[in-house]
């Protein structure tokens, strides 16, 4: 036979023995080894508050409408300034200038240029001062041509609460590699891998005013305007696999 056929045929053979090893290997770890999940989640008051605050001015010209955006905005920074509200909770995501046109008798017509600014306004300590909110909600919407939408809450400091979720979430699975065992007459040994699913921020509710808009807002703002913020959950998931004995 030649000697370079007889060293591929061994070749392949010591290469299919290696493979059927690490096969009978994987299938005696697996059986002497169970795989579970688990999901822990912790839910907290929310303490802090984000919105959107959009306004916008039509002029003949960008100049026009550039100087009416700019006037809006030190309304808006003064009322939160007075409200004690810091810079850096303060944050421009948008800023737009564009032609403006109207659609009369099926024929578009300019109207003029357009300026428009979106701010993202953080309100924090919601726990100590709860009725901060409202006011400031109160003082932007009577601003002519603000928009306030978006709102949401959220947990300004979730560390904590997600070392618990992931303690919470051991647990469970801890759980069901105990039940699993038990139910095939073995024990549960050591762990071997642990790998981490999803961390999540998951809201538990919704924003009670999303989109709202000042004309709107003045329906339900008054003297003792409250905003139910509900809770929000922080969760981990996590995957063990345990050795059974």
């Amino acid at each position: 036979m030649d000697k370079r056929k007889f060293t591929g045929i061994a070749f392949l053979a010591m290469f299919f023995l290696l493979i059927s090893c690490n096969s009978r290997v994987q299938v005696q770890e697996s059986q002497n080894s169970v795989s579970v999940s688990g999901i822990g989640t912790v839910l907290a008051q929310p303490d802090m508050v984000l919105m959107d605050v959009s306004f916008s001015h039509t002029a003949q010209t960008t100049k026009e409408a550039k100087k009416a955006v700019e006037e809006t905005m030190q309304r808006i920074l003064k009322t939160l300034q007075e409200e004690n509200v810091e810079d850096k909770f303060m944050k421009t995501t948008s800023l737009n200038y564009d032609v403006e046109y109207d659609y009369r008798s099926g024929r578009r017509v300019r109207v003029g240029q357009r300026a428009q600014q979106t701010i993202v306004v953080t309100v924090n300590d919601m726990k100590n001062t709860p009725e901060r909110f409202s006011s400031i909600l109160d003082k932007i919407t009577s601003i002519d041509r603000v928009e306030v939408q978006n709102i949401r809450f959220d947990i300004e400091n979730k560390a904590e609460l997600f070392k618990q979720s992931r303690e919470l979430a051991y647990q469970k699975a801890f759980e069901k590699a105990e039940q699993y065992a038990e139910l095939s007459k073995r024990k549960i040994g050591k762990v071997l891998t642990i790998s981490e699913g999803v961390s999540r921020d998951v809201a538990q509710t919704r924003s009670f005013m999303n989109n709202l808009r000042f004309e709107a807002a003045r329906e339900y703002l008054s003297d003792d305007f409250s905003v139910p913020t509900g809770e929000q959950g922080v969760t981990s998931e996590i995957i063990v696999i345990f050795s059974l004995e």
